[in-house]
């Protein structure tokens, strides 16, 4: 009898046998994790020779078995995955001399235990596949049926990964980090879920259809990711990420733009107190540093109105209302509001740049062509960039221990990340967008997005009996963000009231 598994845990299951084939009946099996040599669980086989170890941690075990009459045989390199059960066959040796045994496992490679489709990558892969920003939600989609855009190198951030599970939206998916739902219910994407650093990632899965209960809550794809532990050995690594300019292609329609970025961290893991007495640690640290000028919200390419030197009220209507070629009826006045937000100063696209407008002035001749007998209003191109920022500083502390020689196992794992993104052309309608009251400016430009993560969970799993093992789990996720708009002027100072605005005085004297 197989048990499911759930959240952050995987089983091994299987058979043991003799050279023959013959099943045997009460071995002996004990199941260690190689990283750190304690004994994770103990089994014993039924009548049928069958037996299962379940909850264990995810990583690479040690299984071993024994019967009398039979050697004590080791079965190195037995990989548990997470959500799922590894399946072997265990072949003992009649015991003639006393001995041990190493041999390898019979280990399945197909799951065959349930009908589950989906994709786990351990954290080799992971470290050898290339990401453009450290972001291992980008490799989310190589599980089958999972799709997502293609995700710009030059983006400012993180990456965003909007995926898509067999043809479902990208809200309908749930994410877990070591079997805690760490998902964005208010946004419903992952754009703005905990993003550990991708080595301190021990395995994650995508599991895209027919799964059982015990696995997420939505209907969509359900992505469990687990997070390392230390072992019996200290280990540690540092490294540096980066990209510069004077490194990359010109970019076709912006030529050269800045693009710089710095990755730098490092980790280390080992024992706490000798012979591990206290249990086993690890912490990873990683700051982000980036300047893109190719990334949305940093750069305009678009065409706008000739707009004459002179912004005055007879020119404009002389220009575009009251020329000799002008469409439409003749004007004696020009909106106020229009007016004003025509002969705004501003430097946003850079000093001198537009015509020290922030309405910019771009080349070309101020009001209509004539083609083909219909007057055609006149553009010009506006074509800039400006670099925008991204940094970010996270870290992640884990801490495991065993007790009471594998009954009980404590597990601890933290995630802390303050983050934050400006946008100089970023623009917010968030609010209005999803039935807000609109706000005193909503000239949403430049754009500042602070965000903050903090995820903890504390694991206790305790073995009853050889069959009853219960798995305890409580943890808290808070996702903090805002998104500033740092206007550079107020709807009121062009002469625009909205009585409905966030801040206006109403009748009453409320706002």
């Amino acid at each position: 009898m197989l048990f499911a598994q759930g959240g952050a845990s995987g089983a091994i299951g299987g058979v043991v046998q003799d050279a023959s084939g013959a099943v045997i009946a009460n071995a002996k099996v004990s199941v260690k994790n190689e990283a750190t040599g304690e004994a994770v669980r103990q089994a014993t086989t039924d009548s049928s020779g069958l037996f299962v170890a379940t909850l264990l941690p995810v990583g690479t075990l040690l299984r071993g078995s024994n019967r009398s009459r039979f050697s004590r045989d080791h079965f190195p390199g037995v990989v548990v995955v997470i959500t799922e059960t590894t399946r072997m066959t265990a072949v003992l040796k009649v015991n003639t001399v006393k001995q041990v045994v190493e041999v390898q496992s019979q280990v399945e490679q197909v799951n065959t235990t349930d009908a589950t489709t989906g994709q786990s990558l351990g954290a080799q892969t992971i470290a050898d596949l290339p990401l453009a920003t450290r972001n291992f939600q980008q490799l989310l989609t190589l599980s089958a049926g999972a799709s997502a855009d293609l995700n710009g190198a030059a983006q400012l951030g993180r990456g965003q990964v909007y995926m898509h599970v067999n043809g479902g939206r990208e809200d309908n998916n749930n994410y877990l980090i070591d079997g805690i739902t760490v998902a964005d219910y208010a946004f419903g994407e992952l754009t703005y879920t905990p993003l550990p650093s991708p080595d301190a990632i021990q395995e994650f899965k995508v599991s895209t259809s027919l799964y059982d209960a015990t696995q997420g809550r939505n209907g969509g794809g359900n992505i469990n990711a687990t997070l390392k532990s230390g072992s019996s050995k200290f280990h540690g690594d540092l490294w540096e990420y980066f990209r510069n300019t004077v490194l990359d292609a010109n970019d076709y329609f912006l030529g050269q733009v800045v693009q710089k970025q710095n990755i730098f961290g490092g980790d280390i893991g080992g024992p706490i107190g000798p012979a591990a007495k206290l249990g086993y640690f690890y912490f990873n640290i990683q700051g982000t540093r980036q300047r893109s000028g190719d990334s949305p919200g940093t750069y305009i390419n678009t065409s706008i109105p000739v707009l004459p030197t002179a912004r005055d009220a007879t020119t404009l209507l002389n220009t575009f209302f009251n020329c000799a070629n002008c469409p439409g009826p003749k004007a004696a006045a020009i909106d106020p509001v229009a007016l004003n937000l025509l002969n705004v100063p501003g430097t946003l696209f850079g000093p001198g740049a537009g015509g020290g407008f922030l309405f910019p002035s771009v080349p070309g001749t101020p009001g209509f062509t004539t083609i083909g007998g219909i007057p055609q209003l006149n553009y010009g191109p506006l074509l800039l960039t400006d670099p925008g920022r991204f940094n970010d500083n996270q870290f992640t502390a884990n801490w495991d221990r065993e007790f009471r020689n594998g009954k009980d196992r404590l597990s601890e794992r933290f995630f802390w990340s303050n983050s934050d993104t400006y946008e100089p052309f970023g623009a917010d309608s968030f609010g209005i967008q999803t039935g807000g009251q609109p706000g005193v400016n909503n000239l949403n430009f430049p754009l500042d997005i602070p965000l903050h993560s903090r995820f903890g969970s504390i694991t206790e799993t305790h073995v009853f009996s050889n069959t009853l093992i219960n798995e305890f789990r409580f943890g808290v996720n808070i996702i903090s963000d805002k998104l500033n708009n740092e206007a550079p002027i107020t709807g009121a100072q062009i002469g625009i009231n909205l009585p409905t605005a966030v801040g206006v005085k109403r009748a009453g004297g409320r706002s």
